[in-house]
């Protein structure tokens, strides 16, 4: 999202989420993700509870 919103467009979107949102109770994390969980810095893997149980695999 910061290649294509300016820090102050995400401030805002941030401000009006937490206007609508502000315990940050509805789906935490999905439209501005830490670095952490957005890919820029990956981080160890873990198998989801499908792939687990032998119904899914990873590609």
């Amino acid at each position: 999202m910061p290649k294509m919103f300016s820090d102050n467009d995400l401030d805002v979107m941030l401000t009006v989420r937490r206007a609508f949102d502000p315990k940050g109770l509805c789906n935490p994390g999905k439209v501005f993700p830490t670095p952490r969980l957005c890919g820029e810095v990956p981080g160890p893997y873990h198998a989801h509870p499908i792939e687990k149980a032998g119904l899914g695999e990873r590609f």
